[in-house]
């Protein structure tokens, strides 16, 4: 019986904490970023990156599109793995003007990747 319960114990926690990882939203690709360039209209970011999750009035003629992307990967002995990407483009007259990509977690930019 003894036996049982050491083997038992280890592989009720390994399923535990191995369950899946949890999504919101689509990666931001480079390939698709490289396509939004300052002069690009707001219909091409849309075709590219779909609808934005928020879409907010800096001005009055200036609309920021924020799209968003987080993963979770559970992990059983350590932290688990958290992957956050944030792009905001900035659109004056149906016109992009610029974008900030902000990346955090095991994929951060880093100097080479600029």
């Amino acid at each position: 019986m003894k036996f049982w319960m050491l083997l038992l114990i280890p592989v009720i926690a390994f399923s535990i904490g191995c369950g899946k990882p949890y999504f919101v939203g689509t990666p931001i690709e480079k390939a698709k970023l490289d396509q939004i360039v300052p002069g690009t209209s707001e219909g091409k970011v849309v075709e590219v990156f779909g609808q934005p999750f928020k879409k907010e009035a800096v001005s009055a003629d200036t609309t920021k599109y924020i799209y968003t992307y987080y993963e979770e990967q559970p992990r059983v002995w350590t932290k688990n793995i958290v992957i956050k990407h944030t792009l905001d483009v900035y659109a004056k007259g149906g016109i992009v003007q610029k974008y900030d990509l902000k990346k955090e977690g095991v994929d951060s930019v880093t100097a080479a990747d600029k």
